[in-house]
C-alpha cells in the first residue's frame, strides 16, 4: 500500500506537469473524527492528502484526490464475541483502522476576495479499508474496498502574485465499507484539512 501511495504521488506531481490551462496541486494534513464507528471514536491526528486540481472554468476544477488515515485506540478489559460465533474472548483490545480513499474530485469557486478563495466540492470513488482488533496474542482482521462520497468545503489563500498559497477544509466522507468484526456496513468520519497549494 505504501509503495502506491508512492506511485500515485509520483503521477499527481509530473503528470499534472501536460496541462497549461490553471492547475492546483496542493499536499497536506488531515485529522479526521470517527462518527459511526462502534469501537473507535479517538481523534485520529495521522492522516494526509495529495491532490491535484485542473480549472475546465475560472470557477470549476476536476481533478484527482488520494487521502489516507490510521486510527488507533485501546479498550480496557472486556469480552469480545468472534465474529465467526465460536466462542468469545476477554481481555485488553486494540482496534486500528487504516483508511485510504482513492477519489475523482469536482469543486465550484466563488467570488475571489482579494487573497482569498471559497470553495465547494465533492469527491466520488473507492475507499481501501484495514479493520484490526488485537486481543492478547491474537488479532482478528477484515480488509475490504467500498466505495465512498465525501462532500466539502473550504478557502484557498494565496499571497499576490505568488504561485503558493495555504487551503484549509472540512469535509464528511462516507464509505459503505463493510465489516464482521463489529458488525458495520459503513464507516464515516468527518475531517479537517490544511494544505499547501501550488499553481496558478
Amino acid at each position: 500500500m505504501k509503495k502506491l501511495i508512492i506511485i500515485v504521488t509520483m503521477v499527481f506531481l509530473f503528470g499534472s506537469s501536460s496541462f497549461s490551462q490553471r492547475q492546483l496541486v496542493a499536499v497536506g494534513w488531515e485529522v479526521n473524527f470517527p462518527s459511526n464507528t462502534k469501537y473507535i471514536d479517538k481523534t485520529s491526528f495521522a492522516g494526509g492528502k495529495i491532490e491535484y486540481r485542473h480549472f475546465l472554468k475560472d470557477n470549476l476544477s476536476a481533478g484527482l484526490a488520494l487521502d489516507w488515515a490510521t486510527y488507533e485506540q485501546y479498550f480496557s478489559r472486556q469480552t469480545f464475541q468472534k465474529p465467526d460465533g465460536n466462542g468469545a474472548v476477554t481481555g485488553d483490545f486494540v482496534a486500528q483502522v487504516y483508511q485510504v480513499p482513492f477519489t475523482a474530485t469536482v469543486h465550484y469557486y466563488f467570488e475571489k476576495k482579494k487573497t482569498i478563495e471559497p470553495y465547494i466540492g465533492a469527491a466520488l470513488g473507492a475507499n481501501y479499508l484495514e479493520q484490526s482488533l488485537y486481543y492478547n496474542v491474537y488479532v482478528s482482521d477484515d480488509n475490504n474496498w467500498g466505495f465512498v462520497a465525501r462532500p466539502e468545503a473550504g478557502i484557498i489563500f494565496k499571497p499576490h502574485g505568488n504561485q503558493w498559497g495555504v487551503m484549509l477544509g472540512a469535509y464528511y466522507s462516507y464509505a459503505t465499507n463493510k465489516t464482521d468484526l463489529i458488525n458495520s456496513n459503513s464507516f464515516t468520519n468527518f475531517g479537517l484539512n490544511l494544505s499547501v497549494v501550488f499553481g496558478q
